[in-house]
């Protein structure tokens, strides 16, 4: 059988998902680390969905990144929305998620960065700002001005 180029660079790539959330290039929080890949058990599987927040982000940004957030959470129907940030931006992250308070999960808080006061699911759905920043904005020009 002759080997294509198309079967050459597959050989080439590992099958295996990254072993770390640090391996993803996602940013780095000491809150979330583990193992990623497919969830071979529903049953067990974490039904929470983390956000995290960088030190650069545009606190401008704020409120479509709180509600790309709540909405991505309900997209994928999990019950528990975490966002991770630097504590300077938790002021403003917090004035965001009150203007949308009713559309937030019941079980939506906030974390702070660098801080291990609590630890965070291995298979929790992990998202960046950029990701449910860009929902937020698609939803606000959805919307009819008031």
């Amino acid at each position: 059988m002759t080997k294509t180029q198309l079967d050459s660079h597959f050989s080439e790539v590992s099958e295996e998902p990254p072993s770390t959330v640090q391996d993803t290039g996602l940013p780095l929080h000491p809150e979330v680390r583990g193992a990623t890949g497919i969830i071979q058990d529903l049953s067990t599987a974490s039904t929470m969905v983390t956000v995290l927040v960088g030190e650069d982000s545009d606190p401008e940004d704020f409120p479509a990144l709180i509600s790309g957030a709540a909405s991505s959470a309900r997209i994928l129907g999990m019950d528990e929305l975490h966002v991770i940030a630097p504590a300077r931006h938790l002021p403003k992250l917090a004035v965001a998620a009150a203007e949308i308070a009713d559309a937030l999960p019941e079980t939506f808080q906030f974390c702070e960065a660098e801080t291990r006061a609590h630890e965070h699911p291995e298979d929790a759905t992990v998202l960046t700002a950029e990701s449910v920043l860009s929902l937020g904005r698609k939803l606000a020009e959805s919307q009819p001005e008031s």
